[in-house]
């Protein structure tokens, strides 16, 4: 893995993420806080996350397809501008996201697009379709009929909205930069954390992820609380966009889990479904088509139980071919374990 320093687009990106999510970030931020083994330092590296979202207060998303959810008939959703962002954008390249993007499109079409939206049926099979296949497929997709016409309307007229998306990034971008340089220092974390041994294993436990050897990673202010890993389809390079809360805190970790997280975890454990999900990676790694054809459920379902897994430590996933696979965490197990006999006082 090799750390580059802050990206401005990226960090546009993800404030633009986090703009999206129309949560009240006060709240989220102070509860990450407080799951924190640190919440002075947690709430010390959200501060230059909430100045760029009031710097950018006067920025409206646009009344666009582009920035509108695309739900699912059951499962996840998701927005159209990160599959195109996505699909094109390439952090090595030193042009701006219009230029890139405009580009994308005329050389690769808008199938690479089509491919970057999650699908119920994602087993490979749709690595061979054409662009007018990929559209069709679409109306065998669980997608809403309203997502399913956004998607439609991106494809046929992406130029429109490669120039909404770009606009957006650099007026984003504009207003955090100062932002960004008044905060150079706390991506100190970033280097410390790299410098730390066993990164691989580190990165597993606090982002969840097992990230490639050759992967590029973007420490990023904005993206404090997550990690979101991608690859572009003429590449072998995977890009990290790393939350730089995963570098200065622990998030993930407890010295000693309460009475309370205990009986959540054995909540989450009482599902049927989910306990079936543990057995099968204890197999081995497996993709979420493969699991979804295992356990006779659709893919955003499979997604939704991995999602809950992942987030108590039970799972860890990796991108592999452009697959997520996902990853048994036997530690998980161990420590709930033991947990559970220390507050009983058996151990």
């Amino acid at each position: 893995m090799k750390l580059e320093p802050f990206h401005l687009y990226l960090e546009a990106y993800g404030l633009l993420c986090q703009k999206c999510q129309q949560d009240d970030d006060a709240p989220k931020a102070e509860k990450l806080a407080q799951r924190s083994d640190d919440p002075e330092l947690a709430r010390k590296l959200t501060e230059p996350y909430r100045e760029m979202l009031e710097a950018c207060g006067d920025i409206s998303l646009p009344e666009s397809l582009l920035f509108q959810r695309v739900f699912r008939q059951e499962g996840p959703d998701t927005l159209l501008f990160q599959e195109l962002f996505m699909a094109y954008y390439s952090p090595v390249d030193s042009r701006p996201p219009l230029e890139q993007l405009r580009e994308g499109v005329r050389e690769k079409g808008i199938r690479q697009f089509l491919l970057n939206i999650p699908t119920d049926d994602d087993d490979g099979s749709r690595e061979s379709l054409s662009e007018e296949e990929l559209l069709k497929r679409l109306h065998e997709d669980s997608i809403t009929p309203e997502g399913r016409a956004a998607i439609m309307e991106t494809a046929l007229f992406p130029e429109i909205y490669i120039a909404q998306l770009a606009e957006l990034l650099e007026k984003i971008a504009g207003k955090i930069e100062p932002v960004l340089q008044k905060h150079r220092d706390k991506f100190r974390y970033a280097e410390e954390f790299f410098a730390l041994p066993d990164l691989p294993g580190r990165m597993r436990e606090r982002a969840h992820l097992q990230v490639p050897e050759n992967t590029i990673v973007f420490p990023s202010l904005s993206a404090f609380n997550y990690g979101l890993i991608y690859q572009l389809a003429d590449s072998e390079t995977p890009y990290l966009i790393l939350g730089i809360l995963f570098c200065g805190v622990d998030l993930f970790s407890r010295n000693e889990l309460s009475g309370e997280g205990i009986a959540a975890r054995l909540k989450l454990l009482g599902d049927s479904t989910k306990l079936e999900i543990l057995r099968i990676l204890r197999e081995g790694p497996a993709y979420q088509t493969e699991l979804a054809k295992r356990l006779k459920l659709t893919a955003p379902t499979v997604f939704h139980h991995m999602n809950l897994l992942a987030q108590r430590d039970f799972v860890t996933d990796e991108v592999r071919d452009n697959r997520i696979y996902y990853h048994l965490n036997p530690k998980s197990i161990d420590e709930l374990t033991e947990a559970l006999r220390r507050y009983l006082g058996l151990s």
